[in-house]
Order: structure tokens, then C-alpha cells, then sequence
């Protein structure tokens, strides 16, 4: 039946409908987790009576985990069935918001944060959807990923306003209890996700046998018209070190800025709730941005796409540093720090152009390690320095250097090469 639904004349290529549940799923990731803890930050601060560097230290360790857990959980992705990851991985975000809402110590707080919470988001969600799509997407590969990680801002723009009113109106633990029931009604959509089209009978992008698009399967040999590299041939490549250190750099201001956004915005005057509405416009503009770097990166230079989205975060973050907290400057900020987010995807995609189909999951696993690592720091130093000087000033600029890093790297990035090829 899934194969007739995709194949007869008119139906949807299944590869787009694995493409629409990453995008439920990203969406709600995004919604309660990613951008919805930044309203968690100030009234578990004062619940506990923690300083911001504390309050900070269990997204920093988060961090710390994603990176130890990210070869793992690549490895068994490209090993076995992905639903089998989705599944545990959901099932365990949603236990772990439920758990979040009964702790009530800071140490409690922080092993339930860095267990069921962080690991089901790390195993379950992106790192799945998206190895599900670098395999059913070839010449669309940008597109379709870049959809999948638009859910994220939709969930910023319409899960996020709901997570907002549950927190300021019920309390955070009735609304971590709620977020947690949310992610659980994900798993019947999970089970329809399949790890490859050649799995179906089908083939990338929905190409027919005989195509010009398509190439030899096999061991060594190009799969779906890409030659495909195993992690250790990635691994000696300086294609691969460009593209951790360009996904460290960038992942460093965002790992700062997304979890103190709310106060940061608090600090430029705003009260909490117009700063949540703020938040909202930063991720309409990733809604906008993220397709359309997609899209551009499948017929342009993914390469100069991500360059190009850096330099115009960085000018972000210049602007609100320099903002007296006027709408014109918030708007103008939400904007550009929206562009430095929407070339997420492309870069993503750059790894499956860069190394291939078969071991995407476990290269994209490596290289995610060490992007994790290099932004364990970022929101414990954004916190301490706020605490030291009651500005967030001094975290803002290593952001925007950091932020423009990234770009030249991407920029001038080589292309990997087979020895003797």
C-alpha cells in the first residue's frame, strides 16, 4: 500500500511525507525544547535560588552529553532500523518533561535535564529524520532538509506562544507535564518513517530505474550518483575538520544566545512577555529563511549560502549590542539572527553532497561530537559573564567573531577528493 501511495500517477513521492513528519517532529522539538526552555530560565532561577551560571550549567552539559552520545547514536541509526531510535527517543523526551515537573533540587533538576530529557531528543529527533532524508533525497537533498529544520521555527511561532502562556499563566512544571504528553502523541507518526526508499522499491527524489540521476549500488561504489566515503576516509579529509570547526563556531553563539534569549532581551527593557513575542518573530524568520537557503543551495553554491547567512548573524548580534531596545532595533535583530540560523540545514546537506548516503548519520555524529564540545562553554559563559558585570556585552562580541569565523571557513571549504580518484 505505501508503494502504491507513492508511486501511481499523482501521488506524493513517499520521500516527502518521511520529509513532513520531521517536520511535525521538529516542530515540536523546537516548540517546547529547543526554544521553549529559554522560558523556563528565569523562574527556575528563582524558584531554586540559582545564579544565571547555574541555571546555564545543565544546557552546557547537555551539550557535553549530545557529544559523547553523537557517534553512538549515528552509528546504530545507519546500522539498524531508524524507527527503533525514534521510538526509544521519544518515549523518553516525553517521560523526561513529565519527570522534570515533579523535581524539585537543583541536582534533581539537572540528571533528569542531562537523562531522559536530553538523551530522547538527542536518539529520536533530528539526528534520525535527518539521516532518514540525506538517504531518500539526492539532488532535493537541500530542500528537503531544510524543511525538515524549518519545523523547528514553526514550532517557535506556534507551539512556542503556547508553551509561553502554559509557563506564565500555569506554572513551569504544569507546563513541562504538558509538553511532555505533546511529544508522546509523536509516536504513532514515527512508525511511518522508513530508513531508505530503496527499502520500499523506490529510489532518491522519486527517480525511475534507468534514470540518468541514478548510479550503481555496492560496497565502495556510487550510490544513487555520489560517491560514498565510510567515516574513516571522511575522517582524514580536511573537508571534514572545516566542517566541525565551521558547525562549532556557528553552534557556540547559538548555544549562548537561544537559552538566554528571553533575558537578553529582558536586559534591553523589554518585559517577558513582549521578549516571548520577540522570540516568536525570530523563529517566523527562520519559517522564511531556512526553505528558501534550501532552495537556493540546490541550485547555488550550499558553500556560500552558509557563508553568507553567518556574516548577516553576526551583524545580528552587532545590532543588539548596540540596541537601545527600540521595536525598529528588536525587529531588525530577530531578522538577521534568523538568517544565521536558516543555513543550518544547507551546511547539513553539505555533508551528505560532501560524503554520501550510507554512513551520513555516523559522519554527521562525529563531526556533531565536536560541535558540541566546543559549545559546552557558551551558555555558562553567557551567564557568568552577566552575573560579573550585569551586561551581556562581553558575551555578545566573541559571539559575532565567532559568528564570522564560521562564514570564511564554510566559504572556502575544499571538496573532499578519493585519494587517486
Amino acid at each position: 500500500m505505501r508503494r502504491l501511495l507513492s508511486q501511481g500517477p499523482g501521488r506524493l513521492f513517499y520521500g516527502w511525507w518521511i520529509v513532513i513528519i520531521g517536520c511535525i517532529q521538529d516542530a515540536v522539538k523546537g516548540g517546547t525544547f529547543n526554544t521553549g526552555f529559554t522560558l523556563y530560565f528565569l523562574p527556575v532561577l528563582t524558584e531554586l535560588n540559582l545564579s544565571r551560571a547555574a541555571t546555564s550549567l545543565p544546557f552546557s552539559l547537555a551539550r557535553l552529553e549530545a557529544a559523547l552520545e553523537g557517534p553512538v547514536v549515528g552509528y546504530l541509526i545507519d546500522r539498524f532500523d531508524v524507527r527503533v531510535m525514534l521510538v526509544v527517543g521519544t518515549t523518553l523526551a516525553g517521560l523526561g518533561f513529565m519527570l522534570l515537573s515533579f523535581v524539585h533540587s537543583y541536582v534533581l533538576f539537572v540528571l533528569v535535564f542531562m537523562g531522559p530529557l536530553t538523551m530522547g531528543f538527542q536518539a529520536g529527533f533530528n539526528q534520525a529524520t535527518m539521516a532518514a532524508v540525506n538517504h531518500w533525497f539526492r539532488r532535493k537533498r537541500g530542500l528537503a532538509m531544510s524543511i525538515v529544520q524549518t519545523g523547528q521555527a514553526i514550532g517557535g511561532v506556534l507551539i512556542f506562544p503556547l508553551v509561553a502562556l502554559a509557563v506564565l499563566n500555569l506554572g513551569w512544571r504544569p507546563a513541562a507535564f504538558l509538553s511532555g504528553l505533546v511529544v508522546l502523541l509523536l509516536l504513532p507518526l514515527v512508525l511511518l518513517v522508513r530508513h531508505s526508499p530503496e527499502s520500499m522499491g523506490l529510489l532518491p527524489d522519486g527517480d525511475r530505474e534507468g534514470s540518468h540521476a541514478t548510479g550503481a549500488v555496492g560496497p565502495g561504489l556510487r550510490l544513487g550518483g555520489a560517491v560514498e566515503f565510510s567515516a574513516a576516509e571522511a575522517a582524514r579529509m580536511p573537508a571534514f575538520w572545516g566542517l566541525a570547526a565551521f558547525h562549532g563556531l556557528r553552534n557556540i553563539p547559538y548555544s549562548g544566545v537561544s537559552v538566554h534569549l528571553v533575558p537578553l532581551l529582558v536586559w534591553k527593557g523589554l518585559d517577558q512577555p513582549t521578549a516571548a513575542v520577540f522570540v516568536g518573530l525570530t523563529a517566523l524568520g527562520t519559517v522564511v529563511t531556512r526553505p528558501l537557503m534550501g532552495w537556493l543551495g540546490d541550485w547555488r553554491s550550499k558553500q556560500r549560502i552558509g557563508g553568507a547567512g553567518m556574516l548577516l548573524g553576526a551583524l545580528g548580534l552587532l545590532v543588539l549590542v548596540y540596541s537601545d531596545g527600540s521595536l525598529w532595533h528588536m525587529v531588525l535583530f530577530a531578522m538577521l539572527f534568523a538568517c544565521g540560523e536558516g543555513i543550518n540545514s544547507v551546511t547539513w546537506a553539505l555533508v551528505g553532497d560532501f560524503f554520501g548516503r550510507r554512513n551520513f548519520a555516523t559522519i554527521r555524529g562525529w563531526i556533531g561530537m565536536l560541535q558540541s564540545i566546543a559549545s559546552v562553554p557558551g551558555a555558562v559563559f553567557t551567564g557568568w559573564i552577566y552575573d560579573q558585570t550585569q551586561s551581556y556585552t562581553y558575551a555578545l562580541i566573541p559571539f559575532m567573531i565567532s559568528y564570522a569565523a564560521a562564514g570564511l571557513i564554510v566559504w572556502r571549504l575544499p571538496p573532499p577528493r578519493r585519494a587517486g580518484g
